[in-house]
This record gives structure tokens, sequence and C-alpha cells, in this order.
């Protein structure tokens, strides 16, 4: 599994990525948004992990750039700004997960594996149809008239279980 991490605190991130590597992880460092939106062009990761306060490009302008033209991507947000409006922005922007700093590593892979297990499990055959609505549980998506509606983990989970 591949994963593009922008982060501008080096250290920090130097330290997290070899965490992340040592879990099995193919991690590319970016240190700020323009780098991230470059190394994301080349490298097609299947995770974006993204600071928000970053240098040239923020994380909310790098997630945005890359959800105009890709929605299958995860994306997580790693950052130490816990207010409720960055929170809800980030959902906004279609990320998967929001993390506020500090967390502990291990806590990101278990997101992170639960995530991508979910992926797999649904895309065996969890594609639900409801009249003119589609729900697709491994993407977190739903489909209604023509128009995509990305959903949080939870909002997909309650919605399968209803299913």
């Amino acid at each position: 599994m591949k994963i593009l991490f922008a982060d501008d605190d080096i250290k920090y991130a130097l330290v997290l990525k070899r965490f992340l590597e040592a879990e099995g992880f193919e991690v590319v460092y970016a240190g700020n948004g323009n780098i991230a939106l470059e190394l994301y062009r080349e490298t097609h990761p299947d995770l974006v992990l993204l600071d928000v306060n970053m240098p040239e490009k923020n994380g909310f302008e790098v997630a945005q750039q890359i959800r105009s033209n890709d929605t299958k991507t995860l994306i997580f947000f790693l950052t130490d700004r816990a207010e409720i409006n960055d929170k809800l922005h980030g959902f906004e922007l279609k990320a998967n997960d929001y993390l506020t700093k500090p967390f502990y590593p291990e806590e990101l892979v278990a997101r992170i594996n639960e995530r991508f297990e979910r992926i797999e499990t649904a895309n065996k055959t969890q594609v639900y149809r409801f009249g003119q609505t589609t729900f697709d549980y491994a993407a977190s998506e739903l489909y209604t008239n023509s128009e995509r509606q990305l959903l949080t983990p939870r909002q997909a989970d309650v919605l399968k279980a209803l299913a």
C-alpha cells in the first residue's frame, strides 16, 4: 500500500514515516502542499495523509484539488487544528478521516488497516440498490439521480446496517 504523507514538520514527519514503513507501508514524503500535489500525480497513492498547516498550499487546498478529480484515493488529515469548524471543513472536502495531534501512531495504523479491510470486503459484493439510489459501501458513495454524495465512514456503516 502506497501512502503520500505531507507535513512541513520534518522531524515529526520522518519519525512517523519510519514508523509507517516499519508497519509495511510504502511512504512518500512531501514537505509542502505543492510538492504533495506533484508527488500525488506521479505516485498515485492509495492514501494521502495531510497536515493542514503547510506552506505554499495548505492541506485543505491539496485535498480540494485531489477531490476535484479523484474520489477513490483515501484522504486523512493529521493536524493540530482541533476546532470543530476545521474538522467539519475537512469532512466537507470529503476527507475519510481527521486525526488531531498528538495521536498514537498505532491508532493511525489501526484506522488505515480498518479502512482498507473494509474496502476489500466491500469490493466483493457491497453495492446496494434502492429504487433510483445506489449505495457503494466500498467507496462510501451514494448515487441518486446521477448525483454523487461521499459519506463519512460512520454514515456508510449505518447505511450498510440499514441495508
